[in-house]
């Protein structure tokens, strides 16, 4: 048992040091983000493109298309694949275009996908139709503010960084599972931040992010790349590991998405199966071992040696390490700008320890690569 203990010890030790780390990264990029509000917009002559592949998605579509369209910034174009849908999705978007104008273009795609998942193929075939020189990221179930093209594009004019990954937010409403999301998926992209701003990016959520052509076209888009159920996270460790362009995090409310919050908890553990999956099999080594380290070994390790604590108190102190190491990355969360501070702090605990059972059970899930559906099909890790 002393052996046990020790090791335990140190274990938790080293990955409370990682939050910490993480948690000087956030500080960090929060600091970063008032230089980059010091000298807004894009340099002269160089082309912003906002990109979306959608299938059957005309229930969510018009609010994310009227919010492009407020856009601040009257110059951004608009390039929006329609995947084999088959409700009303391609008559929305025909309409969109003829209002836009020259602006916004779709592509009607009828072909399925062969070794890519149906959006990576997707994205492919816009990739190779862009004509923006900056690329900026979003999906179909969204709404972004009218200032984000301009939040998002202002941390380009450094001409190192290639990735610009952006708040995601959820509107809170009724049941547990709706205001959890609120609370989690936010606290997830904490991680992507967090490893952002001490130089180690290891994921990203690509329902708001931005990328340089440019970057996408040295690493050859995801048929050179090949199959992933996070296409976005295996983007972003090709265009950094290889290209070595720098990574940067918009934290200002002004440029968050929000997104939509899993109506059913099949749909939910679903998406998050997906996620994980991605993380512990990422052809990125970074991105792997971090996850299978802080998550598998150490998240899930915690709750299943407790019952240990019977034979020594020790035990479960030590396990609490790993909510205390969550905590921290979870509090500077709710210091963002646009946060309702006193709601979000009024459910820290009792989320935020749902949040480390829940999540172990979904890494297991992952790790024994349970089938999920996605986009209608059912794929498996």
């Amino acid at each position: 048992m002393g052996t046990f203990l020790l090791a335990f010890a140190v274990v938790s030790a080293l990955i409370l040091a990682i939050h910490v780390a993480l948690s000087a990264g956030i500080i960090a990029n929060m600091a970063a983000e008032k230089v980059a509000h010091g000298d807004r917009g894009l340099m002269a002559g160089t082309r912003a493109e906002v990109i979306v592949a959608v299938r059957d998605e005309a229930a969510t579509l018009p609010l994310l298309l009227e919010s492009l369209c407020a856009q601040t910034r009257g110059d951004v174009l608009f390039l929006i694949v329609d995947d084999r849908s088959g409700d009303g999705t391609g008559a929305l978007l025909d309409e969109f275009c003829s209002t836009v104008g020259d602006r916004a273009r779709v592509i009607h795609n009828m072909r399925a996908p062969a070794g890519l998942t149906g959006k990576q193929a997707a994205l492919d075939l816009a990739f190779g139709r862009a004509k923006g020189d900056v690329l900026l990221f979003t999906d179909g179930d969204c709404v972004v503010p009218p200032t984000w093209a301009d939040e998002m594009l202002a941390h380009f004019r450094d001409p190192c960084v290639g990735v610009v990954l952006g708040r995601i937010e959820l509107p809170e409403s009724a049941g547990f599972l709706r205001r959890f999301q609120a609370f989690e998926q936010p606290l997830l992209n904490q991680y992507n931040f967090g490893s952002v701003g001490i130089g180690m990016p290891t994921g990203c959520f690509g329902n708001n992010m931005a990328i340089r052509a440019r970057a996408v076209k040295e690493v050859g888009g995801f048929h050179a790349l090949g199959y992933s159920v996070t296409e976005d996270a295996m983007l972003l460790d090709a265009v950094c590991r290889r290209g070595g362009w720098k990574v940067r995090t918009c934290t200002s409310d002004r440029g968050a998405a929000a997104t939509r919050a899993q109506v059913s908890w099949k749909a939910y553990i679903d998406q998050h199966t997906r996620w994980n999956a991605g993380a512990l099999f990422s052809p990125g080594l970074v991105t792997r071992v971090s996850f299978i380290f802080v998550v598998l070994f150490y998240l899930v390790g915690s709750l299943v040696v407790l019952p240990l604590g019977f034979l020594d108190w020790r035990v479960p102190v030590l396990s609490m390490n790993s909510f205390l190491s969550i905590g921290l990355l979870a509090v500077l969360g709710g210091l963002y700008p646009g946060k309702h501070r006193a709601r979000y702090y009024l459910r820290f605990l009792p989320y935020l320890f749902f949040f480390g059972v829940f999540y172990s059970y979904i890494t297991v899930r992952a790790l024994v690569r349970r089938p999920f559906d996605w986009k209608g099909t059912t794929l498996r890790p």
